[in-house]
């Protein structure tokens, strides 16, 4: 019996003169009415990437593939951390070096040169360079210093600063979120540094994507987005062939829109299928494009989305790591928009580890919802004289622009 020679291959490796034997759907639902065919042309490619995810090739009729799509048991995760996520445990105990007042110069700085050198890095991309890894680096490392030293400062400058370009600041946003929830778990710098270079440039494949659909604020049409979709393996494709990328990176960009359930995609993996780092990447992903200012618009504030991943949990993403987010950001994230029981309204400026109920919040409006003259910090936890006889409490969580306040008024 003649051996099965078929290959599964991601639609972004393809080449003129592979043998297309078949694809990741029925022919039918697409308009290739021969089954079985040679790709003689760059707009077959086109085609092929527009209704397919991946399909396989004949290497014994065409041309082989520099690479082959992953299967699900050929993704490698990191043990380690299976078992610190499973029995809770850190592997390093981090303490504050610094206070959030002492940081946010130097995480200002660092926050204002990530967003520069991420737009080099991406329009690089676009130009069709490949990433250049020693800057990537340069972006990294001193937002992990920052958030090593102290989280809070330059988390709350990235909830505050004014984001012009999405796909930038989203990256940049995730990479150090990436970083706190790592140190949150006490893992090694070596497991920070994969998931902030992980985060980074998940999504770098988008430069491959046409921009009036990624910044499209109308729905998408399924065409569009499945175009979008595709930028996962755009990302790998970019990923693979720049040197110096590990494995455990190109991962990240592979499954971090896979879903414990398996409804996620491209290969609708289930549950720890998905290698750890992955299953991270899934719901700092996720809690971001909640977050964010996206393109069509629909954010939401931290509190709701924490909220909404915590119904997602065992569903979508998994209990456990769940459980460690809404540890990592607490129920109220820095630089969210809360409104106290007095009725005063204030921004949430640093967590207190052990009291994620009670974070010191800056107060912006007066119970009337009128500006203060001064904006005065109150530590939840530790409240002033003023308060102790009715300690301030947070009622609830607010929308971004509630009482028409812009966060990136405050962005110092």
């Amino acid at each position: 019996m003649e051996a099965q020679t078929e290959k599964k291959v991601s639609t972004c490796n393809l080449k003129e003169g592979m043998y297309i034997s078949n694809l990741d759907r029925p022919w039918l639902d697409t308009p290739f009415l021969i089954q079985g065919f040679f790709i003689k042309s760059d707009d077959e490619i086109t085609q092929l990437k527009k209704y397919c995810e991946h399909v396989f090739i004949d290497p014994s009729k065409g041309i082989d593939a520099d690479r082959y799509a992953q299967e699900p048991s050929e993704l490698k995760t990191n043990e380690m951390l299976e078992q610190c996520v499973v029995n809770q445990t850190r592997m390093v105990e981090y303490v504050d070096t610094r206070t959030t007042a002492e940081e946010i110069p130097v995480a200002k700085k660092t926050v204002d040169d990530a967003s520069n050198r991420v737009v080099e890095i991406m329009e690089a991309v676009k130009a069709g360079k490949d990433i250049d890894v020693d800057q990537v680096k340069s972006v990294v490392e001193p937002i992990m210093e920052s958030i090593i030293r102290n989280p809070d400062a330059l988390m709350w400058l990235t909830r505050m600063r004014d984001k012009d370009a999405y796909i930038y600041s989203h990256a940049v946003d995730n990479c150090a979120v990436a970083i706190a929830f790592g140190r949150h778990m006490g893992l090694p710098k070596k497991d920070l540094n994969i998931l902030a270079m992980g985060l980074l440039l998940m999504d770098i494949g988008k430069m491959k994507i046409p921009a009036e659909v990624l910044n499209k604020s109308e729905p998408l049409t399924d065409d569009e987005f499945k175009l979008v979709r595709s930028h996962a393996g755009h990302s790998v494709s970019i990923l693979e062939r720049s040197e110096g990328i590990v494995v455990d990176i190109i991962n990240i960009a592979l499954t971090h829109h896979e879903r414990f359930d398996g409804s996620g995609y491209p290969s609708g993996l289930v549950g720890i299928q998905t290698p750890v780092y992955g299953r991270i990447a899934a719901i700092i992903d996720c809690y971001g494009a909640m977050t964010g200012s996206r393109p069509a618009g629909n954010s939401v504030s931290p509190y709701t989305a924490l909220q909404e991943i915590y119904n997602w949990r065992n569903r979508y993403f998994q209990e456990e790591l769940v459980e460690q987010f809404l540890q990592c950001l607490g129920v109220f994230p820095t630089g969210s928009l809360v409104e106290m029981h007095s009725g005063e309204v204030g921004i949430v400026m640093a967590q207190n580890k052990t009291r994620r109920m009670s974070p010191r919040v800056m107060l912006l409006l007066d119970k009337d919802k009128r500006a203060y003259d001064e904006y005065k910090t109150v530590d939840l936890a530790k409240q002033s004289s003023e308060h102790d006889k009715d300690p301030l409490t947070i009622l609830r969580g607010l929308d971004p622009g509630a009482y028409g306040i812009d966060p990136a008024e405050f962005y110092l």
